[in-house]
């Protein structure tokens, strides 16, 4: 029994050391309505969803691509201090853009600008900032023209190849700066992977998160250009300011609604929330919904959610029968560690549920505490939370009259035993026969005698 266990420990621990997907994320729910169609927040100290709303529904990401266009000039162009020129052949696209889409038409699907010039010359850096800080789209373009060597379609393949090897499956780029395009498309959930992929990625933390810059002077603009985040969470006079919010993205447009990308810290909690298609407007009125989403949404997960244990490690979640023990028939089984979760402070975890999987149907005594004789998976209305191993309680001594009686009983039942029968009887039938023909033989002898005896007086 000892060597069995041993043997599948050490199995149980080479598996725990191989890669594996990532669960089932559990979503709790905000307690108000979220306007936005589709949504995801994820806890950066965890690395776990803890909301999400239709996060793989394909939606139009405006310019919450250029996410993406930072992570690949970042990863290609390490020398951000390299000063570039704009080149003239970006603009067409704008002109003809402008036309297919006129403002009057399509208030929200303008060309964000930054008014930089054609032949003006900035810095890489400089360009990322225009274009994270105010979605400008005459430095996306121009980034991805310096490092797509001189081709921006090659740079879209480029942000294709990274988003399939980050695992954003359901994103397809045709562009670098977001204008709105029928075949340039994502989700929620691919975006959140891109973000958490680009705030590893050196310089785009701080560039993303910044909210005043100035490019310093340049060829056109010698006092520099001046750049101020566009997310309103950010400035302290606007309505929709908020303590603690980090960047990263905004973006609009008429085919994509409201859409937003951005960061927010608290108390040493972390939070990276991925709204889209929020409504432009509501009764008639200009609304900043994604913000007011991402105010209800960062103060519900700030307010009720903490990461804290949500199974004690000594909970009975099993039993097990075992054989030839002292006082008892079966074991309990305890998870072999505290289970952690995200979770809010409003939802019993008496609601968790479990499925068992156990190695063994029945286990004889002796057993050491701590074996390891199944795994749990723990789940949370479908959603599971994680796996642990199931080990025994405490040790198991065995009962020598159990076992005695039981190797007794075994005997009896078993296939020798009845074999022996069979043999005993023969032997016993033998035996008989032999003792019958013996008497017999003696009988006969007797008469034999007493006849000869009869013969011999006459």
């Amino acid at each position: 029994m000892k060597k069995i266990l041993s043997v599948l420990t050490v199995f149980i621990i080479f598996l725990s050391m191989v890669p594996a997907d990532t669960a089932e994320a559990i979503s709790f729910n905000p307690s108000e309505t979220i306007y936005s169609d589709s949504a995801i927040l994820y806890n950066l100290d965890t690395e776990t969803i803890v909301y999400e709303k239709k996060a793989d529904d394909i939606k139009a990401p405006a310019q919450l691509v250029q996410v993406m266009t930072a992570v690949v000039v970042l990863e290609k162009e390490k020398d951000l201090s390299k000063v570039v020129e704009v080149p003239s052949e970006i603009f067409e696209e704008f002109d003809i853009y402008r036309e297919k889409y006129p403002e009057e038409e399509f208030p929200y699907s303008e060309v964000t600008t930054c008014y930089i010039d054609d032949g003006e010359q900035l810095t890489i850096e400089s360009l990322l900032y225009a274009m994270l800080l105010r979605s400008s789209c005459e430095a996306a373009s121009t980034l991805a023209y310096v490092a797509g060597d001189g081709s921006i379609q090659n740079f879209v393949s480029m942000m294709n190849k990274k988003a399939e090897e980050i695992g954003a499956v359901n994103t397809h780029f045709t562009n670098p700066h977001g204008l709105y395009d029928e075949k340039q498309t994502s989700t929620a959930r691919d975006l959140m992977l891109i973000t958490r992929y680009a705030l590893d990625q050196p310089g785009f933390s701080e560039i993303s998160s910044t909210y005043l810059f100035n490019t310093g002077a340049t060829n056109v603009h010698e006092s520099g250009i001046d750049l101020e985040n566009v997310n309103l969470m950010m400035d302290p006079d606007s309505e929709h300011y908020y303590q603690g919010t980090k960047g990263i993205k905004t973006g609009n447009s008429n085919q994509s609604g409201r859409c937003l990308i951005t960061r927010a810290s608290r108390d040493g909690q972390n939070y990276l929330l991925v709204l889209m298609n929020s409504p432009l407007e509501m009764s008639g009125e200009t609304k900043f919904t994604h913000l007011i989403d991402a105010r209800k949404i960062f103060n519900w997960a700030f307010e009720t959610i903490t990461y804290r244990v949500v199974v004690e490690e000594n909970n009975e979640i099993d039993t097990v029968k075992i054989n030839y023990a002292k006082d008892r028939d079966f074991i309990n089984l305890k998870p072999a560690e505290e289970v952690w979760s995200i979770w809010p402070n409003n939802v019993d975890t008496s609601t968790i549920d479990w499925d068992v999987k156990l190695y063994y149907e029945e286990l004889n005594a002796p057993v050491k505490a701590g074996d390891v004789i199944g795994s749990a998976t723990f789940k949370y209305q479908g959603n599971e939370i994680q796996t642990v191993d199931l080990v025994t309680y405490s040790d198991v001594e065995v009962s020598k009259i159990k076992y005695a009686t039981a190797v007794i009983e075994t005997y009896f039942k078993s296939s020798a035993f009845k074999q022996a029968l069979k043999i005993a009887f023969g032997l016993s039938v033998i035996y008989i026969v032999v003792v019958i023909y013996v008497i017999n033989l003696r009988a006969k002898k007797r008469r034999e005698m007493r006849a000869a005896q009869r013969r011999n007086i006459k």
